[in-house]
Parts: structure tokens; sequence; C-alpha cells
């Protein structure tokens, strides 16, 4: 099992590429040439289809490790405890990109319609950005801060809410929603993603489904990135793809056997007759 956690990791990353050939195909193709407007087009199709596809494999992978009798721990501090220095440097590069993403989202806010909407949502970044180090810095301590936990593992779901309602608001005239679905499926993917990791700063973690989440999170992120949109919410899917497979890496790093059940018969008597 020591292989899984970068197997898994390269597998999600892999998926990801493939997706960004695919939705970047769907955008040179399913579009008039006359208008320059998105028009219906199976490789719309296509690239919901290819995430239902990835969410099976995905699953089957983690039912595989589930099968083999390994488990993946509900504490917080056991699921996310890593001393590792790759990952304290990969912790803080993925928390700082998204920060950086906040800031350069900023600077459009004056040019956009919706100007007010993304002042917030820049906000939300840069302090989700900041808090993400954070979060893996208490796994690290002997008591972690729950209050603490708890807010901070919040922003980025608050983060991904207003990603959809802004998404939604700006392709409200759009007539193909396919065309834009994938921008709002990895806003409900990145909201969902960081919900169940925030289950483990509220102790009601589901691991497995967390695990399913940061994976098909970081999946349709890195294919989000063929779309046209800001550099700034470029970045923040980026980084957002980069924290879901630290995730990823350091819960299946810490898979512990299942312990086995004895089961014990009690001696009523009879057996001595």
């Amino acid at each position: 099992m020591r292989k899984k956690p970068l197997e898994l990791s390269l597998y999600v990353a892999g998926a990801g590429a493939f997706g960004v050939f695919l939705r970047w195909l769907e955008n040179q193709l399913a579009f008039e040439k006359e208008t320059g407007l998105a028009k219906a087009s199976a490789f719309h199709v296509m690239a919901i289809a290819f995430v239902i596809l990835c969410g099976v494999v995905f699953w089957r992978f983690l039912r595989k490790i589930e099968a083999a009798n390994y488990e993946v721990p509900a504490d917080f501090s056991r699921a996310l405890w890593s001393g590792v220095k790759l990952h304290i440097a990969l912790r803080l590069a993925a928390g700082l990109a998204m920060a950086l993403g906040g800031l350069l989202l900023l600077t459009k806010s004056e040019t956009d319609p919706y100007g007010g909407m993304l002042r917030v949502l820049a906000l939300l970044a840069f302090l989700s950005g900041l808090a993400y180090p954070f979060v893996l810095a208490e796994a690290d301590r002997e008591e972690p801060r729950r209050n603490l936990l708890c807010v901070l593992m919040l922003l980025p779901v608050l983060l991904y809410a207003v990603w959809l309602i802004f998404s939604y608001r700006n392709n409200v005239i759009n007539s193909v929603p396919l065309s834009f679905g994938l921008d709002m499926l990895a806003a409900i993917l990145g909201m969902i993603a960081y919900f169940r990791m925030a289950g483990y700063a509220f102790g009601a973690a589901k691991p497995w489904r967390a695990l399913l989440g940061a994976m098909l999170s970081a999946t349709v992120c890195i294919m989000s990135l063929a779309d046209g949109r800001y550099m700034g919410m470029e970045i923040i899917l980026l980084a957002t793809a980069g924290q879901m497979l630290l995730y990823v890496w350091i819960l299946l790093q810490n898979l512990r056997e299942r312990e086995r059940k004895v089961v014990v018969k009690k001696d009523d008597g009879f057996e001595h007759l």
C-alpha cells in the first residue's frame, strides 16, 4: 500500500490532463463560426460522461483498497498528519497560489458587471489560500484547535458557493447550458469536496466519501482550465486541484489496516457435556 498514495494521485492528475484535452476539443468544435457562440454538440455530453466515468473508476479503486482490509482514519490528526517536508512545501505553495489568484481576481472587479460579487469571491479565495497551510499544520499538533479549524475549513466551501452563483449569473443568457455546465460542476464538486474535508474539523468525517470528492474535484478543476475566464480564476482552480491532490496523497498515506473482529464464544456449560 505504500505506492497507493502516489499511484492514485497520478491517476487523478492523468484523468484531469486528458479531460483538459477533451474540453479544449469541445471548445474548438462546439461553436458557430458566424456568431462565435456555443452550440449544441455531442462533445458537451462527452465531457460530462467522462466526469461520470472518472467517478465510477475512482470509486472502484477506493472499494478495492477497502476490500483489502484498510481504512482511512476518521480522526482529524490521524487522517491528515504529515511530517514530510515535501508535503509542507506543497501545502504552502498550493495555499499561496490560491491567495495570489484571489489578488489577481480583485484587479478585475472594477470592470466586471458583477464587480461586487467578484470582490467577495476574490476575498474568499485569498483567505482560503492563507488558511490551507494552517489547516494541515493543525494536524501536526497534539491538540488541534477545533474552533479555529471549523472556521478555516468553511472558507473554501463559501468560496465555491459564491463561485456557483457567479457562474450562473454570468451565463444566465447562454442558450446552451452544457457549454458552461462544466464550470458550474467544478464549483459544485469543489464545494462538496471542501465540505467533506470540513467534516474532519466538525467531528463528522466520512473518509471514503471525502477521498472520492477530493479526487473528482481535482479532475474537474483541471478540466475546467481549458475554458476562457479571468486569469485569477484559472489560478484558483489550479490551486484547488493541487490542494485536493495533496489531500488525497496524505489521506492515502495514513491508511491503516482495519482491526479484525474476534468472535468470542461464551461457554454456557453445555460445552462440557
